[in-house]
């Protein structure tokens, strides 16, 4: 199906797009909306209320039945690095030469990475798009996107077993405050990689107030042995690959998500009083990565955190640490949803909610339902290039002048990446693109008009680390090896778990072909220029 925003053939040149004559006319009377991107961890396709889940998601579910949910929606990557450089610039993970990712700080930033360095280009960022549009822009979270640390002599750290080494108080060069947020509050590794500590505007924050952010201020966690906390929680639990390393000295796995939403709905506070002191009405943008569910997997005791008030308790609630870890992510997403409806802001904001890739390996005793089925039907989990690897839940409310943009409790089964949202935003703000950037994202703006809208003819994803990648193409798509061999073909209409390879097929043989030279024309050519061919038309306003 094609439409007047996008007439782009498979596999041919890019085209231009712009947006619709009546959202046009509205994007001149109506002010610019607020954004609030949620980007879960490790969240999988069957873990909500509102994809089939027994485990109670209200807040989310609420979103879905307020928005737009999608079911054939794809994170760029099935591992958190790469598909989280692809959230935040709308290029699929191999346009900087990294296909595997910027997992750690002793990695330089993927923003401004290019394996080919005569031919290094910047990689703009959402958060800079929104700000050449006038946003305040921040971010809150996991950041897996590189950057800069350095040792007590000032050389830069690029072993990721000398982060221990790092000089806290010289914090994080080239980071997220040097490509479009004015603000930020991050964990550059996550919650599951030194360093255990907490960074504000690249600067290393303390936790709790009054105290120095030095080294002093840090400790030594130890391969195999984990402080516990007064109320029974491990700091660091006990991990698959035990990562030791330099943490903040209090700082406490089970009360992240806690922080991050407390400073989330902080923000959006301060800046909701700057605009009235400045008799503005500044529109704000807020990159939430949570925590959630990556493992180490430590429920909070109670998520107010006020000894003052009512426990809101999370640990044990559902019978099970995965579980209780998703309730979490829940609470994390209604107390950020309920901050923009009591400042009477959510009626101007678009909250876009994914996941970064698909579930987690299968932990059945930590779910409270014992028949709980984190992926549903998808074939394989996590870092997989089957549909479990990273096919994701996907939803948008978005709400102007108390009416909603998109059809309420509507549902979208045509395929979308999650990096769709940084072409939207483009068209949102009426702005064009470079030839040169998103070059893999799509507008939505359709799509909210019309849930039927085809906006791809074709994706490309893949595996953990780029080792093996896919083509889809409608309901077909084709499995790619590192060795560039077409290994495996599925119709995912009469087999979404992918049980039936009909790669050998004979009357399949012409489709095998296209399909692995449509692959090979874009993943032999970026490994060369990373800046063409697009995959996508190009957002214009000229």
């Amino acid at each position: 199906m094609k439409n007047a925003w996008q007439s782009v053939a498979a596999g041919t040149a890019m085209l231009t797009m712009s947006g619709t004559p009546c959202l046009a006319a509205e994007r001149q009377t109506n002010p610019l909306p607020n954004v609030v991107v949620i980007f879960a961890d490790d969240l999988g396709y069957g873990d909500l209320g509102c994809y089939g889940s027994t485990i109670p998601t209200p807040n989310i579910d609420r979103l879905a039945a307020e928005g737009m949910l999608f079911t054939d929606a794809h994170s760029a990557a099935a591992l958190s690095a790469p598909s989280r450089f692809s959230m935040l610039t709308g290029n699929n993970p191999y346009r900087n030469g990294r296909p595997g990712g910027s997992w750690n700080i002793n990695h330089s930033s993927g923003f401004s990475f290019n394996g080919d360095k005569k031919k290094a280009g910047k990689h703009v960022t959402a958060a800079e798009v929104l700000k050449n549009a006038g946003y305040r822009t921040a971010f809150f979270g996991k950041m897996h996107l590189g950057g800069t640390v350095f040792t007590h002599e000032g050389k830069p750290i690029r072993v990721q077993d000398d982060i221990d080494k790092m000089d806290f108080s010289k914090g994080i060069s080239d980071g997220l405050n040097e490509h479009g947020f004015d603000y930020s509050y991050s964990l550059p590794s996550g919650i599951q990689h030194e360093p255990y500590a907490f960074f504000e505007n690249g600067q290393y924050a303390p936790i709790g107030k009054g105290r120095v952010a030095d080294n002093r201020s840090t400790r030594m966690y130890v391969d195999g042995k984990y402080k516990i906390g007064e109320n029974g929680v491990s700091e660091i639990v006990e991990h698959p690959k035990k990562n030791p390393g330099r943490g903040d000295a209090m700082y406490d796995s089970s009360q992240v998500g806690i922080i991050l939403s407390d400073k989330a709905v902080d923000f959006i506070d301060d800046h909701l009083k700057l605009n009235k002191k400045e008799g503005m009405a500044r529109p704000f943008f807020v990159y939430y990565a949570s925590q959630a569910i990556h493992v180490p997997h430590t429920p909070p005791i109670d998520f107010d955190g006020d000894p003052s008030s009512i426990d809101i308790p999370v640990d044990g609630v559902t019978g099970g640490y995965t579980s209780d870890m998703i309730y979490e992510l829940d609470l994390q997403v209604g107390k950020i949803v309920k901050k923009l409806e009591d400042e009477g802001v959510a009626d101007n904001t678009m909250i876009v909610f994914a996941s970064d890739n698909g579930a987690l390996w299968p932990r059945a005793t930590e779910y409270g339902d014992k028949n709980h089925d984190n992926n549903g039907v998808l074939r394989d989990y996590k870092a997989s290039v089957y549909e479990g690897g990273h096919r994701v839940p996907f939803i948008v409310k978005w709400a102007s002048d108390g009416k909603s943009r998109v059809p309420v409790n509507s549902q979208c089964d045509e395929t979308v990446i999650v990096h769709d949202w940084v072409a939207t935003i483009y068209d949102i703000t009426g702005q064009s693109m470079d030839e040169d950037q998103a070059m893999d994202s799509a507008s939505l703006l359709p799509v909210f008009e019309d849930p039927k809208t085809k906006v791809h003819d074709f994706v490309i994803y893949q595996a953990g680390y780029a080792y093996d990648g896919a083509i889809r193409v409608d309901d077909w798509v084709l499995l790619v090896d590192r060795n560039n061999e077409a290994t495996e073909l599925y119709n995912l209409e009469n087999d979404l778990s992918q049980k039936h390879n009909l790669i050998d097929k004979k009357e399949q043989q012409k489709r095998v072909k296209e399909m692995k030279a449509m692959f090979l024309k874009y993943n032999d050519h970026n490994d060369k220029t990373f800046h063409e061919p697009r995959t996508t038309a190009v957002v214009s306003h000229r």
